[in-house]
């Protein structure tokens, strides 16, 4: 799959009330969280889009939610409105140590036969992480609009692939793939992650 029908989503939403300051802001050595994150998206793709709806501090290009107060799923279709691509992988702004690893093997098992490529990881699904076709626009349109927000709810009218082995790839990167930090005790253990993470 060329770089070129890819697009990189970084949601930068929520509150971020329990960890009390922006998650993407926090620092990992010189960059942000948002940095990790984008740079290592940088590698699956070369287009890194910002989904965020306040402010515009980003070295990167910011789209905004078209649904207010939706969840995830408003930012994954706030950028398939605007970006022309035929994946979108997703991430969030409080998983700083995806692995590009993780997002070739998602993208390797998406074809023409599957909407969307959803990892499962200790039982859960994790669609923050997943890789979505830009053929579900229409119906993930039509859900918001009728007030659909679990992303699971979603699922229901697309065809998902689930993965939950991930060959040839190192345990423990997996592990902090899916690692994600919501209040400040959550941010000291990621700062002690951070000093052993190799991408």
């Amino acid at each position: 799959m060329q770089h070129k029908h890819l697009c990189g989503v970084v949601l930068n939403g929520g509150g971020s009330t329990r960890m009390g300051t922006a998650k993407s802001s926090l620092a990992f050595g010189s960059m942000t969280s948002l940095e990790l994150i984008a740079s290592t998206l940088s590698r699956v793709t070369d287009t890194i889009v910002v989904n965020q709806n306040e402010g515009n501090n980003v070295p990167y290009p910011v789209v905004e939610d078209i649904y207010e107060d939706a969840g995830p799923l408003a930012g994954l279709h706030a950028v398939m409105k605007e970006k022309k691509a035929t994946w979108f992988v997703m991430a969030a702004c409080d998983t700083p140590f995806v692995s590009e690893k993780v997002y070739h093997h998602l993208i390797q098992e998406a074809d023409e036969s599957v909407d969307a490529v959803i990892p499962i990881y200790e039982g859960r699904y994790q669609p923050i992480s997943g890789v979505y076709h830009h053929r579900i626009l229409d119906k993930l349109e039509s859900y918001l609009s009728q007030g659909g927000r679990k992303v699971l709810g979603l699922f229901d009218d697309i065809k998902v692939k689930e993965l939950s082995t991930y060959p040839g790839i190192d345990q423990e990167k997996v592990s902090m793939h899916f690692f994600n930090m919501n209040t400040p005790g959550e941010y000291t253990r990621a700062r002690e992650l951070f000093k052993k993470w190799k991408r």
